[in-house]
């Protein structure tokens, strides 16, 4: 199985929040999903049929990404060199 896209979608993550939903839908079936932002300016990213390695991936990017972030500022904080 691939991922799949329902329409399209950009969202600047800024300072958040990032959560977790999991439970039963209204079928009893479980869900889990990743959340990013909040309200009307949410996406949700459904990992219910997600593979182990799958999930392990996803953990691995998001890691890279908190990697850059953290260089970003360091980089940032630099003084400019004339």
């Amino acid at each position: 199985m691939s991922a799949s896209l329902y329409g399209p979608i950009a969202l600047d993550l800024a300072d958040g929040p990032v959560s977790v939903r999991m439970g039963l839908d209204s079928e009893g079936r479980p869900f889990a999903r990743l959340i990013l932002g909040e309200g009307s300016d949410q996406v949700a990213i459904s990992v219910s049929n997600s593979d182990p390695a799958t999930l392990a991936d996803l953990k691995s990017a998001t890691a890279e990404l908190a990697d850059w972030g953290q260089r970003a500022q360091q980089l940032a904080a630099l003084p400019e060199v004339a």
